[in-house]
């Protein structure tokens, strides 16, 4: 597959997955009414994880998810992709960025959180720290995957990797813009809820 092609079949599969998630939680953000495995005392690695993540808490439906994203990415491994230390760099840039996507979308998509309401005020049990407007957890995928594509192309001498990884962050962002346009002007918000009972 072209860079293209394969930006785009992940930015789908962020689609399909940030809905499937709306589906599965509704208007309870984060797990918050699903009967999943939470750490019943903080633990070291409970700890761990809610520093990584920005302050959000653990459960078996996040791990879950996160790690069966990564296998779907690691899937070109199984099919005959040499794992090579290059090729393991990038579906790590790509596995940041895809849920830096994926998250977002989960918002774009979903009616309980129209894009007027992506805030701090409104999102503090999901984003509690922000920069600009923007999740600090979406600004730290992105200068994390920089950070590993310019050490991918100096230090492991991967040729223009870091034009691969802008390509792939203005690929994603105009996706993303489109999905804007389509929930604000084709998604008809009240035909998108779900009926209530």
């Amino acid at each position: 597959m072209s860079l293209v092609e394969t930006n785009i079949y992940l930015f789908v599969m962020a689609t399909v997955l940030a809905v499937l998630e709306i589906q599965i939680e509704g208007e309870h953000g984060w797990a918050k009414n699903l009967p999943t495995w939470r750490p019943k005392n903080p633990t070291w690695y409970s700890k761990t994880y809610q520093r990584v993540m920005s302050g959000k808490e653990m459960t078996g439906y996040h791990l879950s998810m996160f790690g069966f994203v990564l296998l779907i990415l690691c899937l070109p491994f199984v099919f005959g992709l040499p794992l090579t230390l290059g090729n393991a760099l990038r579906i790590a840039i790509f596995y940041f960025l895809f849920s830096a996507m994926w998250d977002f979308l989960w918002f774009v998509l979903n009616p309980y959180y129209p894009l007027k309401k992506f805030k701090a005020e409104y999102l503090s049990f999901h984003h509690k720290s922000w920069l600009l407007g923007v999740p600090t957890d979406y600004w730290g995928a992105l200068i994390l995957t920089l950070i590993l594509s310019v050490l991918g192309q100096f230090v492991l001498h991967m040729p223009n990797l870091v034009a691969w990884w802008g390509t792939n962050v203005a690929l994603f962002l105009f996706q993303v813009f489109l999905m804007i346009l389509f929930s604000l002007y084709v998604l008809k918000i009240d035909n998108w809820h779900p009926s209530k009972k």
